[in-house]
């Protein structure tokens, strides 16, 4: 249950400060996760399909006058005060979920088949340049491999160095260059992917690390979208304030949900998630909350998922 103040434009109010002039109209709202379950389909092509149903909420206005009103303000004032880094922990909870979600998404509408590790023999802890390093490697691997594209997340290691995860796709496993004397040949893509990799990070000695997905894996694109979406987890955690977890190169669009009404429980928005897989899907993961108020259903095509199924709580 929350407390909500509005103004009279509609607007949330959250501090005294914020009343001053807004005399008029002001109300306060007790909010509660109590109203139906909306249910939205996510097609993510590539035979992804993810479906959540989650509790709406209810607000139900309160007879408080203004004294009342301001005598919440300024409790909520002190408690943000005294509960700063509490919030804090919380937001950042909230951020991290939500870049987990569309790092998730992304990697299974790319169809991402294959996991790319960047590492380095120095120890390099810098973020900053980290980051320039894994741009001038795209810039470099387009050359190679033109539509060249991926989503990576930072991780620190406990010894401070940094280490680059990568989720791409469609690698081949050769690559076909010229010669200076215009002779054609091939060579192994990843002696070529390590060797870009090397020629930037020059005297510290990068490596790379290669797991590619292969038939009755368990590293199917939706397992590679969880295994980078962790790392997203651990940065938000660990890394720096302000920084960025995750980046993209290349194009992967994310169609937009589908609206698929609203039920009455947790059980009927299972139902209907679940009526929504056909015979070319396989049951990936299946979430509840702790509270009932929210539940997740993502399968795949079996030809791509692995054979396992995780049910849990969170």
């Amino acid at each position: 249950m929350a407390i909500m103040i509005l103004d009279h434009f509609g607007k949330s109010v959250k501090t005294v400060d914020f009343l001053s002039g807004r005399a008029q109209g002001v109300k306060a709202f007790q909010v509660q996760r109590t109203g139906a379950f909306k249910v939205k389909g996510h097609d993510l092509g590539n035979g992804h399909l993810e479906v959540s149903f989650r509790r709406g909420d209810v607000a139900k206005e309160l007879d408080w006058d203004r004294v009342m009103i301001l005598d919440h303000l300024e409790l909520m004032d002190r408690w943000r005060e005294e509960c700063e880094e509490e919030r804090r922990q919380r937001s950042l909870k909230v951020a991290a979920n939500r870049a987990k979600t569309r790092v998730r998404q992304r990697c299974k509408a790319m169809g991402a088949d294959t996991l790319l590790t960047l590492t380095y023999k120095a120890n390099e802890t810098d973020l900053q340049r980290c980051k320039a390093d894994l741009k001038e490697f795209n810039r470099r691997m387009l050359r190679v491999l033109p539509e060249f594209c991926f989503i990576a997340a930072f991780e620190h290691q406990d010894r401070g160095a940094l280490h680059i995860h990568m989720a791409t796709r469609r690698i081949p496993r050769e690559i076909k260059r010229t010669s200076s004397t215009g002779q054609a040949y091939s060579v192994n893509s990843y002696n070529l992917i390590r060797a870009v990799w090397r020629s930037v990070t020059k005297e510290r000695q990068g490596n790379i690390d290669v797991q590619r997905t292969k038939r009755n894996s368990t590293r199917s694109p939706a397992r590679i979208a969880t295994y980078i979406a962790g790392y997203i987890i651990k940065e938000f955690a660990e890394g720096e304030k302000w920084s960025n977890r995750w980046t993209q190169y290349g194009k992967c669009d994310v169609p937009a949900p589908v609206d698929l009404g609203t039920v009455d429980t947790a059980l009927e928005g299972l139902k209907t998630a679940m009526a929504c897989l056909c015979a070319k899907h396989e049951l990936v993961d299946l979430v509840f909350s702790k509270w009932g108020d929210w539940g997740y259903v993502s399968a795949e095509s079996p030809s791509k998922s692995s054979r396992g199924r995780r049910v849990s709580a969170c």
